[in-house]
């Protein structure tokens, strides 16, 4: 609710009633549709690393590409802001600067903390920590209105996640059969012969090739408009 409120001198506000793609689409939502909306993207994405954080470093190292993509943008969006640069292409984005630094702190924060939780690591981040960088994930995609564009930018956190759910579903209809050895995904790599870090650096390779193809999206619709 909070998000909805406290309109800049120009009216926008931190959260939008219209659902975004790389930018505000003309769907207009309810106010309670917006709320529950929210509320969905912040469990999916916070979910969504929590399942990735398996092994030493993969969340963490995602969570860095994806942190990056965002400073990008926020910076992008600030120099194609309405209000600084005006015109068609022009983004009506609330304090988009901010974002990219809220990008930049969390980034820096993984980077430190990716330092200690390389293979082997010395020290876990848990539900507390993953839950919270797919929370602030989800954050940055609304404020930035970039809310669709997340499923791309954190392509790999979206392909873990449905690893589990494929898994869960398949087991169920057919009574105890699986599709993967283990889920989520990492692990079944694990369980087929995959070296621990062999997996993580081919996962990030995954998650690079997600986040190149988020910002090539994000680019090209601008230059499209």
């Amino acid at each position: 609710m909070l998000g909805l409120r406290f309109p800049d001198e120009n009216g926008l506000t931190p959260v939008s009633l219209h659902f975004s793609v790389v930018r505000d689409t003309a769907v207009t939502l309810p106010v309670i549709l917006v709320i529950v909306w929210v509320f969905l993207m912040i469990a999916a994405t916070s979910n969504g690393v929590n399942l990735t954080d398996g092994l030493d470093g993969l969340a963490t190292g995602t969570s860095v590409m994806t942190f990056a993509a965002y400073i990008l943008i926020g910076v992008w969006e600030f120099g194609q802001g309405c209000a600084v640069n005006p015109g068609p292409k022009c983004y009506d984005v609330r304090d988009p600067l901010d974002i990219a630094i809220v990008a930049a702190a969390l980034m820096g924060a993984c980077f430190g903390f990716l330092w200690w939780n390389a293979s082997p690591a010395q020290i876990f981040m848990g539900d507390t920590g993953s839950l919270a960088l797919g929370g602030a994930l989800a954050g940055l995609a609304i404020t930035s209105r970039t809310q669709g564009l997340l499923a791309l930018l954190g392509g790999l956190f979206v392909i873990i996640t449905l690893s589990v759910i494929l898994q869960v579903g398949y087991f169920k209809l057919t009574g105890g059969k699986r599709i993967f050895r283990m889920a989520p995904l990492q692990h079944h790599f694990e369980l087929i012969g995959w070296g621990e870090v062999t997996i993580v650096i081919r996962f990030w390779i995954i998650a690079g090739l997600c986040v190149a193809s988020g910002l090539g999206l994000y680019y090209g619709a601008w230059v499209s408009t």
